[in-house]
């Protein structure tokens, strides 16, 4: 019998809010490197009809330029829909010796929900926040904007 062969799909799209403020940094080879947590949380009603909420933490990394636009624009709280893909990474425990691993999104866009109020008065439109399309092209990871 033959055997299946399957397509190979990593991609995940999730929305949630910052945990943290990011935490930017730079490689031994000048790479930017930015993480920060989300919390993603999923309502529903049990059998018994009681409203529920769960949260799930998820780590992600971002790199290069779109990881220093994170590190200077994100801080805790902020809504953020994360595209990547999903890494493992092992690692043995110092204090215990055992292997362990998680899970890691690895973000190729990072999306703010909320483009905040910079300078805007009472006044004046909300449209007048929305992202420029140079803003949105470094979000996404675009490497070609000229800074």
């Amino acid at each position: 019998m033959a055997e299946l062969k399957l397509p190979d799909l990593n991609k995940v799209n999730i929305v949630g809010r910052l945990v943290r403020d990011p935490d930017l940094r730079y490689t031994q080879g000048n790479a930017a490197i930015c993480r920060f947590s989300i919390a993603a949380s999923r309502k529903y009603k049990d059998r018994n009809g009681e409203r529920k909420e769960d949260t799930t933490f998820v780590e992600v990394t971002c790199w290069n330029k779109m990881a220093e636009y994170i590190g200077d624009q994100m801080h805790k709280g902020r809504p953020v829909l994360v595209e990547g893909s999903l890494k493992s990474e092992t690692w043995q425990d110092k204090q215990t010796g055992q292997t362990r691993s998680k899970l890691l999104l690895n973000a190729n866009r990072v999306q703010a929900l909320d483009w905040e109020k910079q300078g805007q008065t009472q006044n004046e439109s909300p449209r007048s926040t929305a992202p420029t399309q140079q803003q949105e092209r470094f979000a996404n990871g675009d490497d070609d904007i000229p800074f």
